[in-house]
């Protein structure tokens, strides 16, 4: 499988992960809950694309990505980190934002494989 994009699970100091949502008029999972990343560029690694990305989305300098080791059936390269500078500020591609625990996270419709790598990071983050 060709990886042709990458997303970011982002913990903060109380292990509760950053979901944003998707607005009506995005073309892959409209309305749903997903984790901040986008397509790869040209040129770019999955990692550059990762830390472009979550920047674009959030206002989040990402740093120490570490891969995250789940099989999953989309081409996405996935990492996922506790180490980042700035605060929360969403660009137009997506409508809201919140911290979940995972006790929180079931009350949010979520995009695919959202939870399963929320829980391989908290099981070996």
């Amino acid at each position: 499988m060709i990886i042709t994009g990458a997303v970011v699970v982002i913990l903060d100091e109380s292990k509760k992960v950053l979901i944003l949502k998707r607005p009506d008029f995005a073309h892959w999972a409209p309305l749903l809950w997903g984790l901040p990343g986008g397509k790869i560029e040209e040129g770019e690694t999955p990692l550059d694309a990762a830390a472009r990305e979550t920047k674009e989305e959030t206002n989040l300098d990402v740093e120490n990505l570490k891969v995250l080791k789940l099989d999953i059936d989309i081409p996405i390269a996935a990492y996922y980190t506790s180490t980042y500078d700035g605060e929360v500020r969403l660009d137009f591609e997506h409508d809201d934002w919140v911290w979940a625990s995972r006790d929180e996270i079931g009350e949010y419709d979520l995009a695919p494989d959202v939870l399963g790598m929320y829980d391989w990071v908290l099981k070996n983050g």
